[in-house]
C-alpha cells in the first residue's frame, strides 16, 4: 500500500461548515475570564458557561466566554 502525503497546499480546500461558530479551549478560556480551571469548572457547573464535548475534549464558544468576560469586570 502506498501512502499518498499532501502538503497544506495541496490539500482540497473545505468551507467549515458552521464559520460563524468560533470555539475555545478550556486554557484559552480560562485566560479570557481570569479564572484557573477549577473556576471555569464552577462556571460551566452552575449554568453560567456553555460547554461542548466534541470528540472527548471540551470546548467553549468564544463568543460566550467574551460575554461573560465583560459581565465579569
Amino acid at each position: 500500500m502506498t501512502m499518498i502525503q499532501m502538503t497544506v497546499a495541496e490539500r482540497p480546500r473545505t468551507t467549515p461548515t458552521h464559520p460563524d461558530i468560533d470555539l475555545v479551549g478550556p486554557l484559552e478560556a480560562c485566560e479570557m475570564l481570569v479564572v484557573d480551571e477549577a473556576e471555569l469548572l464552577e462556571l460551566v457547573n452552575s449554568d453560567q458557561l456553555s460547554a461542548y464535548r466534541l470528540g472527548g475534549h471540551i470546548r467553549f464558544r468564544s463568543t460566550d466566554v467574551a460575554s461573560l468576560a465583560g459581565a465579569r469586570l
